[in-house]
């Protein structure tokens, strides 16, 4: 006999594409160019403006360490974009002073910098507003060398700007070399990958052996936690903590238990001891409920993706921060779209408190108990918000959303 647990086994796969950019040249010789005389733009440059300007001096400490203020103060040649933190929002972002600044490895400066800079001019006030999630933009910040950089992303809500969560108080300030956008705090460019976020995390251990249980008998990128692990993925993963999984697992184990006959006493003191432990997932007893299909689908419901252009694929390519989220409800479709092309996705919805978030929330199709109406259960609140990874950002759920 099996026990009949209430996960209707689904085979909800996951569709991954690796975009390789290609690089072409032509051995043709070319001809000789016409010289174009340029007019050196008059004004402020950006190193002009750190110089100048006190309260952006903590700033201009960093820009110095890093060796960029020449190539930020030369108005011939270049164009920038930067995010600039003035003295308040380095402050506030817990670097008090231009001599904590001298303190820091020169690695990690330049790199501080170099996630602030962008190459040409890149205005905020032209992106369209709650474009979701946001507009990806490489940085200085080289991740892969030569050519694959750090990206930021900016976005537009009403008349408020953000670069990934960060609000910006001034946009569009106009020099001689480029634009700079004054920011409420510091970007920190992120440092792991979502896979190391998620699998050290001690909160998230059923989530991370769920992973596990979903990637049996598949290779490659159509792993999850190839996925997770990959530097060159855009994700954005709601993963339900430990709380959440040994609620819903306990719930159906118990069920399954009473209607093999089991007395409820007895399988409710047997479904907690089977769900007590993240090796659910791993017991072969429970291999007939707990499939790899199931988990898998389970899992695949809690990755955002959007779909290519081939009508029936999927792909993980959304990093959606709190702050992307719409203030009503809206439907975001999932891996399980690559399954099923109608599914209606998960609902989110952000509630804020001035510019930040002060509360995430979403919703799965399914209900526990089963049967109820669609996206009639309680909701999943993101008790963790806006971890951020290389490839992408994790926010971390107090329910399970059920794709059916």
């Amino acid at each position: 006999m099996k026990l009949q647990i209430n996960f209707k086994q689904t085979n909800l796969g996951v569709a991954a594409i690796a975009a390789c950019c290609m690089f072409a040249s032509c051995n043709k010789e070319l001809p000789m160019a016409t010289p174009i005389v340029t007019t050196v733009p008059g004004g402020n440059t950006i190193g002009d403006v750190l110089n100048n300007d006190t309260t952006y001096s903590i700033l201009r400490a960093a820009v110095l360490k890093a060796g960029m203020l020449p190539i930020l103060s030369d108005r011939a040649s270049t164009q920038f974009t930067i995010y600039a933190p003035n003295n308040a929002a380095f402050r506030a972002s817990g670097i008090a002073s231009e001599a904590t600044i001298g303190v820091l490895p020169v690695a990690s400066v330049t790199a501080l910098v170099q996630y602030h800079v962008v190459g040409g001019q890149f205005l905020l006030t032209a992106l369209v507003p709650a474009t979701f999630p946001n507009i990806q933009e490489p940085t200085s910040l080289v991740l892969l060398p030569p050519f694959i950089r750090m990206s930021v992303f900016p976005s537009k809500r009403g008349s408020a700007f953000w670069v990934n969560t960060i609000p910006v108080t001034s946009p569009d300030i106009s020099l001689a070399n480029g634009t700079m956008h004054q920011m409420a705090a510091v970007l920190n460019p992120p440092s792991q990958v979502l896979a190391q976020i998620i699998y050290t995390d001690p909160n998230l251990t059923y989530f991370t052996a769920a992973v596990a249980r979903a990637d049996s008998g598949a290779v490659g990128l159509a792993r999850i936690d190839s996925l997770l692990k990959f530097a060159l993925v855009n994700m954005t993963v709601l993963a339900p903590n430990n709380a959440a999984f040994i609620a819903v697992l306990d719930t159906n184990i118990r069920r399954g238990l009473i209607a093999l006959g089991t007395p409820a006493a007895t399988a409710a003191v047997q479904a907690t001891a089977l769900a007590s432990s993240p090796t659910v997932f791993s017991n072969p007893l429970l291999f007939p409920v707990l499939s790899a299909a199931t988990v898998r689908g389970i899992i695949a419901y809690h990755i955002l993706a959007s779909k290519t252009t081939n009508p029936a694929a999927f792909q993980p390519d959304v990093r959606a921060f709190s702050n992307n989220f719409s203030t009503t409800p809206a439907f975001h479709t999932t891996l399980v779209n690559g399954s099923v092309a109608v599914h209606p996705g998960v609902l989110g919805q952000a509630s804020f408190t001035g510019p930040f978030v002060s509360m995430l929330t979403f919703r799965g199709l399914g209900t526990l108990p089963s049967g109820g109406a669609p996206f009639s259960n309680p909701a999943a609140n993101a008790t963790v918000r806006d971890r951020h990874a290389i490839n992408g950002v994790v926010h971390t759920l107090d329910r399970v959303l059920l794709p059916q």
